[in-house]
């Protein structure tokens, strides 16, 4: 396995994170609301507590398991951080790759509808039609939506103008 902290290329493809199944969690909706994260200044406030660990930790009340436990999280974090621009930018990809194929086939419903039309039309075949009424209709809901939408603003500019003027 290559170094667990080094970042990932953004091109990886395949992503083995079977070392983080250990301490992966799936939380529930919101239930990072109040979880504390990290701020401006970390790496040295992290710096001063393992550096004055050794003779300063008791002392101070900060158990080894503590230290131990702070290191592990420390650890885990680098461990996230090389590999999540990566994920990300694969999920980017995935999410945009899947948009830029979803829009390729609605075109080709779009064409299949008014293909079939023609066709119809051309021919005579009404039974045509019927047989592809849902592909039709599919390819028509947009535009019918459109249209109810633009009817039902116009008539509501249309009783903003009727209503008699207060003042």
């Amino acid at each position: 396995m290559p170094n667990s902290l080094e970042p990932v290329a953004l091109d990886t493809l395949v992503h083995d994170c079977t070392a983080f199944a250990p301490f992966l969690v799936d939380l529930p909706p919101r239930a990072r609301m109040g979880m504390c994260s990290e701020r401006e200044g970390f790496p040295e406030v992290a710096a001063e507590i393992l550096t004055n660990q050794p003779a300063l930790g008791d002392k101070a009340g900060i158990t080894k398991a503590d230290v131990d436990s702070f290191q592990e999280s420390n650890h885990r974090i680098a461990m996230i951080d090389a590999r999540l621009p990566a994920l990300k930018k694969l999920v980017e990809m995935m999410e945009e790759t899947r948009a830029l194929e979803d829009d390729k086939r609605q075109r080709l419903v779009h064409a299949f509808a008014d293909s079939i039309e023609r066709r119809s039309k051309a021919t005579g075949d009404k039974a045509l039609l019927a047989k592809y009424e849902k592909t039709r209709t599919y390819r028509s809901a947009a535009a019918m939506k459109g249209v109810k939408t633009r009817t039902k603003n116009a008539k509501a500019a249309e009783a903003e103008g009727a209503e008699p003027m207060q003042g």
